[in-house]
């Protein structure tokens, strides 16, 4: 790899993530003056809805964002992955990570780096030109920096530097979002000393506030369009924590300088959510899936009378119907289970023959034509009034996703309404007949297809308002706006309708191996971590 322009220095260029910001809040509060930097950097540059993947979920999101590669080539899609040959799976880090990172490729170029919290980044290998600090995926700083003396630096200079806060480790939700404020401030106080301190040619930091919060009180919420319960004394959390992250993003402007460019982007948007779904109902009532069941009161019933016990008992709360909702993989009978789901928002495989390790599905012909029959009978699917369809499309995974890691992805990718809906990773079987069920976690608020992006500085059109961008140029259009020339082999392009500058090519692919360099994680702590926010339940 090299410059595109070698005959000038590479510009300055600033990423602040804002995890799962959203455009139906940013613009309004744009407008009304609760975020005034974002909306002086968006008045003297760019911005619009920008677009996430399917299903919009943080580590497939920022993986692709950070790398411009699609899942089926970077083969990350979920925070859990099936370890090889069994039915097992895993915590998923950037161990698992194939290609390079913008970082990787900036350093390639001679250029210096710094990434901050960025979600699934860790573990990172060792580098001579960079600083990494890690996000989600690491419960400690000690051994996960770059370079390694920086998290005794951090730690005497911030001490109890927080890379996470979620709301289960807290009982009083003052006390929830008094962490995450501390978690505002020290991240921007670190990231603004970097700045100052290491005048990398690149930095992107992430801030996970925005995702944590929404998710813990979207419902309860006094937001634009949305009624709110406004006489709640946490109703403006959501807001004030936008505010606070806007307050964040004018010192690191600042301290990235004049001549600096800035992106903020968001891996996926945030919206309301109605509960969690066991999609695996569908398919044992289909009979395409059998689970070992102790017979349960309801199974004792009269034949006539079971779907009206099965009714009842989807409507107890969920303390009286944990017991008989306590399955896991390990009750399912694989001899004789054509079709399994499992991780977030909604995914089908196959016990493909050759590919599980006790699959009876031939591939080919018997294969398609299962996979057409579940696809009729999601779609035939309605939310419990009973007339909304539950899902807006079921999507062949094969057809979302291309490249050398594609046998990895869903066999079918079940898009819930608005991912109002959710599976949820370690719930994917319930009660016989039961398809909803309340959060596993306290959570009212989930993710949605768009985030945001805004813009400004060398390289930015000024006052560009593209109907919508995507996440998975990010990659591109930061080696753009750095003067390094763009692989041509990357899954993104350049965002041409909000770029200004000139841009470069090349056919050389930079690349980087799973896990090279990096050591393993403490699995058992990231599953701990996980379950906490909700994407794994016990």
């Amino acid at each position: 790899m090299r410059p595109a322009h070698p005959d000038r220095p590479a510009r300055p260029l600033l990423i602040v993530g804002w995890d799962g910001a959203t455009p139906e809040l940013v613009g309004p509060w744009m407008e009304d003056g609760t975020l005034p930097h974002l909306a002086a950097l968006a008045k003297r540059g760019a911005w619009a809805p920008l677009r996430s993947l399917v299903h919009p979920l943080s580590p497939a999101a920022w993986t692709s964002a950070i790398t411009g590669l699609n899942p089926g080539r970077h083969g990350i899609w979920d925070f859990g992955h099936r370890a090889p040959d069994t039915y097992r799976v895993d915590p998923t880090t950037a161990r698992e990570r194939h290609g390079a990172t913008v970082w990787d490729i900036a350093e390639d170029c001679g250029l210096r780096w710094a990434a901050l919290n960025v979600p699934l980044s860790h573990p990172a290998p060792a580098t001579t030109r960079g600083v990494f600090v890690p996000g989600l995926g690491a419960e400690e700083l000690e051994g996960n920096t770059w370079p390694r003396e920086l998290a005794a630096q951090i730690e005497a200079e911030l001490p109890g530097f927080r890379m996470d806060s979620n709301a289960y480790e807290h009982a009083d939700p003052a006390d929830f979002l008094a962490d995450v404020n501390a978690m505002i401030q020290q991240r921007a106080t670190l990231a603004t000393s970097l700045l100052q301190r290491e005048r990398p040619d690149l930095m992107m930091c992430v801030f996970v506030a925005t995702d944590r919060v929404q998710h813990a009180f979207w419902r309860q919420s006094s937001l634009p369009g949305v009624h709110g319960r406004g006489h709640w004394r946490f109703a403006d959390a959501i807001r004030d924590t936008y505010r606070a992250l806007d307050d964040a993003l004018g010192l690191l402007v600042a301290a990235a300088g004049d001549d600096a460019s800035v992106l903020v982007v968001s891996d996926h948007g945030f919206g309301e959510l109605e509960g969690d779904l066991y999609l695996n109902s569908i398919l044992e009532d289909a009979g395409w899936m059998t689970v070992r069941r102790t017979a349960s009161r309801v199974d004792r019933l009269p034949a006539a009378l079971r779907p009206f016990g099965r009714r009842l008992r989807a409507e107890l709360p969920p303390r009286f119907r944990r017991r008989e909702a306590d399955l896991t993989f390990g009750h399912i009978d694989w001899a004789t289970t054509r079709a399994y789901s499992r991780g977030l928002f909604g995914n089908v495989w196959l016990n493909l023959r050759g590919r599980e390790p006790h699959g009876i599905v031939e591939p080919g012909p018997e294969a398609d034509a299962l996979l057409a029959a579940i696809t009729d009978r999601l779609l035939e699917q309605t939310e419990p009034d009973g007339r909304t369809p539950l899902f807006d499309a079921v999507l062949r995974g094969a057809e979302l996703y291309w490249g050398e890691q594609a046998a990895g992805a869903p066999d079918l990718v079940a898009v819930p309404r608005e991912y109002r809906w959710m599976t949820r990773s370690g719930r994917e079987i319930g009660p016989r007949g039961q398809l909803f069920s309340d959060p596993a976690v306290r959570h009212t608020g989930n993710h949605r297809m768009d985030g945001v992006f805004v813009g400004a500085g060398p390289g930015i059109a000024q006052g560009a308002r593209p109907e919508r961008l995507r996440l998975l140029d990010l990659t591109p259009t930061a080696l753009a706006l750095l003067g390094i020339e763009v692989p041509r082999g990357l899954d993104g392009v350049p965002m041409d309708d909000v770029l200004s500058c000139d841009v470069g090519w090349t056919d050389e692919l930079p690349w980087r191996q799973p896990g090279e360099g990096a050591a393993p994680p403490d699995r058992d702590r990231l599953e701990e971590r996980l379950r906490g926010l909700g994407y794994l339940a016990e």
